[in-house]
């Protein structure tokens, strides 16, 4: 008789960006790529989400150049990435300001669920991420223009704020169906070049000075 495979879970809860739900997931498949004792390696883990049974890719890598030093000890303490591949979800929000991330967070657990919810909630991650950068005005519109001029943002993501706006603002009216993948490619890249780009250069210039 064929030995039963033993069901592991992950350690810790994980976001199922199908359902929207964080919760423990069941561990169905794993892939190392790699070998860390070369220094360099790529873990791959498939998960199936216990509530919509839809599956998770996760993929995890680590390098020599990956690594910090701790200030109490002075000693080197490596670091991984980890990455969704699957559902989509390019953007890494552990960047995020705490309220832009909850923000943002909220829009994605419903983006499969209910499109005007979601437009409503990329919304107010543009409010957040405006608020965070200084704005003081009242208006969305105004807010965009405000950090504009500070420089946080360029015309072209100036303008695609100002669509962005329009997208929300008829979420809360009229359904937007279809439109919300394309509302969520605009915020994205909004956040990309205020919080993910910038911190991405710092993590070039660790690498390459230490």
């Amino acid at each position: 008789m064929a030995e039963e495979l033993k069901q592991t879970y992950s350690s810790n809860p994980i976001m199922c960006f199908n359902c929207g739900n964080k919760t423990l997931m069941e561990l169905i498949g794993e892939y190392n790529a790699g070998c860390a004792e070369a220094g360099e390696y790529t873990r791959f883990q498939l998960f199936r989400c216990p509530v919509c049974f839809r599956p998770t890719l996760h993929e995890e890598y680590q390098d020599d150049f990956m690594q910090d030093y701790n200030p109490i000890t002075g000693e080197a303490e490596y670091y991984d990435v980890k990455t969704i591949l699957y559902p989509r979800n390019t953007l890494d929000s552990s960047v995020l300001p705490s309220e832009v991330k909850t923000a943002y967070d909220s829009a994605m657990k419903v983006r499969n669920i209910n499109d005007n919810i979601c437009a409503m909630a990329l919304r107010r991650t543009l409010e957040q991420i405006c608020i965070d950068k200084g704005a003081t005005k009242w208006g969305l519109k105004d807010k965009i223009e405000e950090i504009a001029q500070k420089g946080f943002l360029p015309d072209t993501l100036k303008e695609a704020t100002i669509i962005a706006k329009k997208f929300g603002d008829d979420g809360a009216h009229k359904e937007c169906s279809g439109d919300v993948d394309f509302l969520i490619e605009f915020v994205e890249y909004i956040i990309e070049y205020i919080y993910v780009l910038p911190a991405k250069i710092v993590e070039f210039k660790k690498r390459f000075t230490t």
